[in-house]
């Protein structure tokens, strides 16, 4: 397949993600169009469901290799669909090479994308995108909205508790002015 073809002709991945790309090619075209950006992504995701598994693991993964797309990953939520929950290719001499899987503890699979220097992982049926620089996970918008409200209550919970330690202070000194007038009183 000539490098120039287009994914359009093709099924479109769910993910697709592509290095030193013409942004404003993708804007007018609104799509990745190989032949405007003069390379195929640099990665694809397909993730699993009843109705594109087949596909997913056989003429997508055909296609992609001829379009010369350097690494092409499945997820498999269950791992019912493709019959594996995370796999991964990368390409060598035109044709795609299963990417080695790892068996973590806790039943977690782990592959090591060199496209984006990453390590996927499939944790409890999610897909978990992991920095072997750093040991972290990279966050999600969901893990980042939820580490925010969290915070958020977090300084609620302590702005009341400085409140009710004021109102509490302010109670006390009230009482002890109280009594030190009655105890000026009984003198």
């Amino acid at each position: 397949t000539p490098p120039g073809r287009s994914l359009a002709g093709v099924r479109y991945p769910d993910l697709l993600i592509a290095f030193d790309v013409d942004p404003e090619a993708y804007r007018r075209s609104n799509a990745y169009v190989i032949s405007e950006q003069g390379k195929p992504p640099d990665f694809v995701l397909e993730i699993a469901s009843s109705k594109t598994a087949e596909v997913d693991t056989g003429d997508k993964r055909r296609e992609y290799a001829g379009l010369g797309i350097p690494e092409y990953w499945r997820f498999d939520e269950t791992g019912g669909f493709h019959g594996s929950r995370l796999a991964g290719d990368r390409l060598a001499a035109g044709e795609y090479r299963p990417i080695l899987i790892e068996e973590l503890p806790g039943g977690v699979l782990q592959g090591y994308s060199r496209a984006l220097d990453l390590h996927l992982r499939w944790e409890s049926g999610q897909l978990r995108w992991h920095d072997p620089a750093t040991g972290r996970h990279i966050a999600t918008f969901e893990g980042e909205r939820d580490a925010r409200v969290l915070a958020e209550d977090d300084a609620r919970v302590e702005r009341e508790a400085r409140i009710l330690e004021r109102e509490a202070r302010l109670r006390a000194e009230a009482r002890a002015r109280e009594l030190e007038a009655r105890l000026e009183n009984l003198e």
